[in-house]
């Protein structure tokens, strides 16, 4: 997944034709704006950006973290998935991601060291063992967090587009409006109407 260009095109949505006033007629006042640009250099789509580029990489960041540590317990792997992509983290969750990490570090450096024993103990076997299942439960968690991630994140993304299409398109009505413009055509419709709107609905659009 392109974290830089994270749906941001979807502004074509807009882009294919009329953000109208009203009904077009004879002697009205026409103008045209450069939807995606106006959407592009919005403060909101880059701040829906940074948030959405936020919300990949910490689920990038627990998968990896648990991919290396295959011998953590299923149920502190769920809890830190759960912790790690949670906006915004308190202080106690921050204590217990720490808490976790360590916990599978300890029990990766563990299972090594019994992984080289000559003579391993019933014990030592039977926490081998333990280690052996934790691996495929941890293999397993890996595999649907993979498949929810590409969900989750194309949901949020699409609401973020429209919520972002939304207050464009109103900043570019409001402009209109102001300016006593009948209607308003995306540029690639009508792209030698002089009256480019696109600079003041950029204005607008950042006054929201």
């Amino acid at each position: 997944m392109n974290i830089e260009r994270l749906g941001w095109v979807a502004a074509a949505a807009l882009a294919g034709g009329m953000i109208g006033m009203g009904f077009r007629a004879p002697g009205d006042k026409t103008g045209i704006v450069d939807v995606a640009k106006v959407f592009k250099d919005s403060d909101l789509a880059k701040e829906q950006t940074d948030k959405l580029r936020g919300q990949v990489l910490a689920r990038r960041g627990v998968m990896e973290f648990v991919g290396n540590n295959r011998t953590i317990k299923p149920d502190d792997a769920t809890k830190l998935h759960d912790l790690m992509i949670k906006d915004p983290q308190s202080a106690a969750d921050k204590g217990e991601i720490e808490r976790i990490e360590n916990d599978a570090k300890a029990a990766e450096v563990k299972a090594r060291e019994l992984q080289t024993l000559p003579k391993p103990t019933e014990a030592d076997l039977n926490q081998l063992g333990e280690f052996t299942k934790r691996k495929d439960a941890t293999g397993q968690l890996l595999e649907k967090w993979q498949k929810d991630f590409e969900s989750e994140i194309q949901q949020k993304e699409s609401k973020m587009n429209d919520d972002t299409l939304d207050k464009v398109r109103e900043a570019i009505q409001q402009v209109g409006k102001d300016q006593g413009y009948s209607i308003v055509f995306a540029n690639n419709i009508a792209p030698y109407c002089p009256n480019d709107l696109t600079k003041e609905a950029s204005t607008k659009m950042n006054k929201k």
